[in-house]
């Protein structure tokens, strides 16, 4: 399955060029447009058809001879093989309109998209009678679709006969959702290679946004008046989280969908999505003289983050004297049971420090200004004396300021999307830079 078909057909019509919006004045341009296509990705190793053998002391290894005090290598399957993988298919499918208004002072584009994405693929877990050392080969399995609005408004205009502005806004609102994992499988958990928990704080499962992060909802900390006893949360004490009883396991092991009057495995939730429900920006241009400003705000808005980083800084014995957060300053003690940050001692267990749960899950929608840039034309009588066409002095500074309630040390936070995006294991923040420049043109 080397190759692909992918094909394509997109359509407009330009409103503006019938007769029946002659009448129109304000409106100078409207075109309607659609579009229909597909695309492919082969990204996967080239020996994914192979079955292949490797040889090792360690994986297979006999005492052919049997001389009972020498070894020889053997082999043994390293990868399975799949033969029958395919090109991953992309469809998107849009439909919008590009307008111009007001003699060209409003630029106006918006798209509604929806894109499928079939035959994922994906290396899922299998059985171990094919081989304990031999990795899973990708199959087209898994199935996801995006699906959105984007927007683009632009403005210009002028104050005086020297002075003008251009404002571009832009918006996309995004859905991200699961459709199909495997034949069989419903989800599967992943965690970043960081990952200090007892469990995998991310799961993939249909009817999700990709990266979802799961674990025990905290619904408080325990105090003297409301501790349950071990039978009810292991390792429960005061100042510890205290876990909310969602499901309960049935003699099958099933999940009922009842509480069950004790925490375990079953009471895992979803917690949050690091996949943002609206991203967008501001580019503002402002020319007055021989003067002019730019500048650049980014927002994101809706999505969050799994700050791992607080296991690191926030208790006590996951790194013994090693630095701390301030945040404990303002842990949980007999006289500040209101507190948020949980009793700093040298207790690790499932009610500390050891558990996936939404303590470590914060709001990471923000606003920061990207960019701002001032610059200074020469005016031309200095410039015909140096001989230059053009000159422009120019001061320009990043990462201005950022506004947001997240509580790490950059909420910009990246990561593989499927593996651990939107998770903070203590991230190096974006700096601020400085910078003067002149440009010339002779």
């Amino acid at each position: 399955n080397r190759f692909g078909w992918f094909p394509g057909v997109s359509a407009a019509w330009r409103v503006t060029g019938e007769e029946f919006m002659k009448g129109i004045s304000w409106l100078d341009d409207l075109k309607i447009r659609g579009g229909w296509g597909q695309m492919g990705n082969d990204q996967v190793n080239p020996t994914n058809q192979f079955s292949l053998f490797a040889s090792s002391l360690a994986n297979a290894a006999y005492d052919i001879g049997g001389t009972n005090s020498s070894v020889f290598e053997g082999f043994y399957q390293s990868q399975v093989g799949n033969p029958n993988a395919k090109w991953e298919v992309s469809t998107t499918s849009n439909i919008g309109f590009d307008a111009l208004a007001g003699q060209g002072k409003f630029d106006i584009i918006v798209d509604l998209w929806k894109k499928n994405t079939d035959e994922l693929l994906f290396n899922p877990a299998q059985a171990q009678v094919l081989g304990g050392f031999a990795t899973a080969p990708y199959k087209n399995v898994a199935s996801m679709q995006n699906k959105g609005i984007d927007l683009q408004i632009v403005n210009k205009g002028r104050f005086a006969s020297n002075s003008s502005y251009e404002l571009t806004l832009t918006g996309s609102w995004l859905h991200n959702e699961i459709v199909k994992v495997d034949e069989g499988i419903d989800y599967f958990d992943v965690s970043p290679a960081s990952n200090r928990l007892a469990g995998t704080m991310v799961r993939n499962q249909i009817g999700t946004s990709i990266s979802a992060f799961f674990g025990y909802q905290v619904i408080g900390l325990f105090n003297s008046g409301n501790l349950v006893p071990d039978s009810v949360q292991a390792g429960a004490g005061v100042g510890r989280f205290k876990y909310a009883d969602l499901n309960g396991f049935d003699d099958n092991g099933k999940l009922t969908g009842k509480p069950d009057g004790k925490i375990d495995a079953a009471d895992r939730t979803f917690i949050g999505s690091p996949v943002p429900k609206f991203t967008g920006g501001v580019n503002l241009k402002v020319t007055v003289g021989q003067f002019d400003v730019e500048t650049y705000l980014y927002t994101s808005l809706g999505n969050k983050i799994f700050n791992l980083s607080k296991w690191f800084t926030d208790f006590y014995p996951s790194f013994k004297g090693a630095a701390i957060g301030a945040r404990v300053k303002d842990s949980w003690t007999p006289n500040n049971l209101n507190a948020e940050t949980p009793i700093f001692e040298d207790v690790s267990n499932f009610s500390t420090n050891t558990q996936p749960n939404s303590w470590y899950v914060e709001d990471g929608s923000y606003l920061r200004m990207q960019n701002l840039t001032i610059g200074y034309n020469l005016d031309g009588s200095l410039m015909n004396r140096l001989k230059v066409k053009r000159a422009r002095i120019y001061a320009a500074t990043n990462n201005i300021f950022t506004i947001s309630k997240y509580k790490g040390l950059d909420p910009a936070v990246g990561g593989a999307a499927d593996t651990n995006f939107g998770i903070d294991v203590g991230n190096y923040p974006v700096t601020r830079s400085f910078m003067v420049g002149l440009g010339v043109t002779f």
